[in-house]
């Protein structure tokens, strides 16, 4: 894959937004490094890392890992021997063992469920001691703390005393010579790292003390009394020595921190490796991205992708219009056709960019039933090329990527091309394109291109490794709805565009008037396909919305069932226990009636009480067993049901009219409201009408109307007999006082379907007409909704 593709496809940016939310120099590294791979299993094994640690991010606490600074710069300082860094550096290396600590706990109890990233994490030597001993030594500022060694501690100790001694002498000798004319701002400072007081210099001698140096007016000298001269001595030593102990103390922790040089290394390159692929984490949960399905070999189905940097540009997910497209399964060729700024572009760039992110190990911004195959060379000519530099027109810059790109193409090459053929005369480049696509699948190559040329939307047709595809277009507001249709060609819609953007009327009607007839034809054809496209997207939604709703129906009644079940079993239950406790009760009753009736020698009294008891007892059991009892009858078939009898659905609780019955299923569909419902026998009951009896007038001839069926067959009819049947069916149906009736006239060439539709607009007896859903016949059937009287 060469550079001029990656960076048209914009993969540098990729990169980029994971450069910069990398945590350490290693991990920008790898970011920087990326580059797309052709080895299955590394990009298998790079996919489910992305994914687990994605999971990590969407499920689990926050992650531990933190910034860290360049740890292998210290660290090759470090591999001398004697040799020793900053105190604030070996702080920073405290932090990096802390984060490895803080990594190696974090993944306790995750190790099962994350084993890919686990694996990194195992790989990680705590160096405990040596965070230990640096912690010991050094503060938070990076100063040595006397912690570090007894003799640092002894030093500062004796230093500080030492230091008090001079300032204490000094002190007493600035106070000896203070008097009211003297100054009072005289103070102990330093020069020449020893204490000194100021004097005049009309009060130095040579036995005064040592200068070492004066104001700037000369009038006052700073001077080292020679009662503080081996005090100062001895202090300067105290100092030299610790700094002597500090230098010891630093290469001390250097050699610890040598001693594990290759193990803090490699725990370095773990915690890199496992930044980069937490910032593909972070990036994916941000882009709101799923792992694809990988296969090996070259395949794309790409299912509501959208392009990354797209997501990244506007507020809401929704504002980007979803992608569906699949390519090297039924077909190895795309040709996209459509309006200018309509999303051709845009169609090819997430194509390609999408499946170099797939084989960099990441994941995208796609449905998790997508899947994404591996290709070895990835081809793009997109956007205007032309180089003054170079001499180089636009068409000539196309021409020389396309050369290089049949060179190399292959049965595992992706090929993308923008307005191919374009810059030149229109049948030279239609020619010339058609031959390209054609070079390209005798390679076996895989291509997308888009294109303006109506002669390469025929292509299909000839040969049936090319499909075409569209950007839809809303015919109504003039404006493009950014979505791909799949198996059909589409139209620029230049004049349509030019008119809605201000162009003269007499010019957009010359315009049309030039266009060819084929031309003019092939474009009508193109835009009644889509406008009869988008109605039964339309219709498809519609019947989603119901299916949707009819399913809401379904759980409800189902949760309805199962509550009355359980609450029965409830009832049940406790029933049984008070029945239970009954039980126990009467045996020690009936206990205590026996004793009474063997003392008593069963005297009339006893036995007629006993016997009363018993009868209490016998009808409390019924009454109790009656209320456990659940009355079910088991379903019986209503023999007399028939088509077009109103029955009682019972588990919709709602009013309806038969249809037709399935022996093998044992169930009818039935029609009620706009909806057809196929229900079992058992949920059906007969609704049985009482008509009221007529009287009928003296003469006049009555005879009762004839049953009147649902539907009506036109098939095989000529248009005007269908016609005429309608007609006369209506009449009928009008009178019978029926709701809905069905038109059936097959699918075939349409014509029925088309005259028997603009006849119901003209008859008067006809509220509306529609085409059956799915469920109905689809469009083979005309559902006929008639007025009521």
């Amino acid at each position: 894959m060469d550079e001029h593709t990656l960076n048209k496809l914009e993969f540098d940016k990729i990169k980029n937004l994971l450069r910069d939310i990398c945590h350490t120099p290693a991990g920008i590294a790898r970011a920087e490094s990326l580059y797309p791979r052709i080895n299955y299993d590394q990009i298998k094994k790079e996919l489910a890392e992305t994914g687990q640690l994605t999971e990590i991010l969407r499920f689990e606490e926050p992650f531990v890992l933190q910034t860290l600074d360049p740890i292998d710069t210290y660290l090759s300082r470090l591999k001398v021997q004697n040799t020793y860094i900053a105190s604030t550096e070996y702080l920073k290396i405290a932090h990096f063992l802390r984060v490895c600590h803080n990594l190696k706990h974090y993944m306790k109890g995750k190790t099962d469920k994350y084993p890919l990233i686990n694996a990194y994490v195992s790989e990680i030597q705590p160096g405990h001691e040596v965070l230990q001993k640096i912690e010991k030594a050094i503060d938070k500022t990076g100063e040595i703390m006397d912690s570090a060694s007894s003799r640092l501690r002894k030093i500062r100790i004796e230093k500080q005393l030492v230091r008090n001694k001079i300032l204490a002498k000094l002190e007493s000798m600035i106070q000896s010579r203070r008097s009211s004319e003297t100054r009072q701002d005289d103070v102990i400072t330093i020069r020449d790292n020893r204490y000194v007081i100021p004097m005049p210099t009309s009060d130095v001698t040579s036995r005064t003390g040592v200068i070492h140096g004066h104001s700037k007016t000369g009038m006052t000298l700073f001077v080292e009394p020679m009662a503080t001269v081996e005090m100062n001595n001895h202090l300067r030593e105290l100092i030299n020595d610790e700094e002597e102990e500090i230098e010891r103390i630093l290469i001390d922790i250097g050699d610890s921190v040598r001693s594990q040089f290759d193990e803090f290394r490699h725990n370095y390159e773990m915690i890199g490796i496992i930044d980069f692929i937490h910032a593909k984490g972070r990036l994916a949960v941000r882009l709101d991205c799923n792992p694809p399905e990988l296969v090996d070999g070259p395949y794309v189905n790409l299912k509501e992708a959208r392009h990354p940097l797209l997501l990244i540009a506007v507020e809401k997910k929704s504002q980007v219009v979803p992608l569906d497209i699949h390519l090297a399964k039924e077909f190895d060729c795309i040709v996209i056709t459509g309006p200018n700024m309509g999303g051709k572009t845009v169609a090819l760039k997430t194509v390609g960019l999408l499946a170099l992110m797939v084989q960099s190990g990441m994941l995208i911004p796609a449905h998790k039933d997508s899947a994404v195959g591996i290709f070895h060379n990835v081809f793009a000519d997109i956007g205007d090329e032309q180089s003054i530099e170079l001499s180089l027109s636009t068409f000539s810059s196309h021409i020389s990527k396309i050369i290089g790109a049949l060179k190399n193409c292959d049965e595992n090459s992706l090929i993308l091309m923008d307005e191919l053929g374009a810059g030149t005369d229109p049948v030279e480049g239609s020619a010339l394109g058609e031959a390209i696509l054609k070079k390209i699948l005798d390679c076996k190559g895989k291509a997308i291109i888009t294109t303006h040329y109506s002669a390469l939307k025929t292509l299909p047709e000839k040969d049936k490794r090319i499909q075409n595809a569209s950007l839809e277009f809303d015919q109504k507001t003039l404006k493009p709805t950014y979505r791909l249709i799949i198996g059909l060609p589409g139209s620029s819609y230049a004049i349509e565009m030019a008119k809605r953007l201000g162009m003269p009327q007499d010019v957009v009607e010359d315009a049309v008037g030039l266009m060819g007839t084929q031309e003019r034809n092939l474009t009508e054809l193109i835009e009644r396909m889509q406008s009869e496209t988008q109605q039964a997207e339309e219709a498809r939604k519609l019947i989603d919305k119901e299916k949707e709703d009819v399913d809401k129906l379904r759980k409800h009644y189902v949760e309805r069932q199962d509550k009355i079940a359980e609450e029965q079993q409830a009832y049940k239950e406790k029933a049984m226990r008070e029945a239970r406790e009954l039980v126990e009760s009467t045996r020690g009753r009936l206990e205590q009636l026996v004793r009474n009736i063997k003392e008593q020698k069963a005297d009339k009294q006893s036995v007629k009480a006993a016997h009363k008891f018993i009868r209490e007892k016998q009808d409390e059991f019924r009454n109790r067993l009656d209320q456990i009892k659940v009355q079910k009858e088991p379903p019986k078939k209503d023999e007399s049901l028939s088509p077009g009898d109103r029955v009682f659905i019972e588990n919709l609780r709602s009013e309806g009219e038969l249809l037709d019955y399935n022996e093998k299923a044992e169930s009818w569909r039935v029609q009620t409201g706009s909806m057809v419902a196929t229900v079992k026998s058992n949920l059906l009951k007969k609704i049985h009408k009482k008509e009221p009896k007529r009287s009928i007038p003296s003469g006049v001839n009555y005879a009762p109307f004839e049953d009147i069926p649902m539907q009506l067959s036109v098939r095989g009819m000529t248009a005007e007999e269908a016609v005429t049947a309608v007609e006369k069916y209506l009449d009928s149906v009008s009178i019978a006082n029926l709701e809905t009736v069905y038109i059936l006239h097959g699918k075939g060439t349409g014509v029925l379907r088309k005259a028997v539709g603009s006849y119901l607009r003209t008859n008067p007896l006809v509220e509306n007409h529609r085409l059956g859903y799915f469920n109905e016949g689809g469009s083979g059937v005309t559902v006929v909704k008639i007025k009521k009287s």
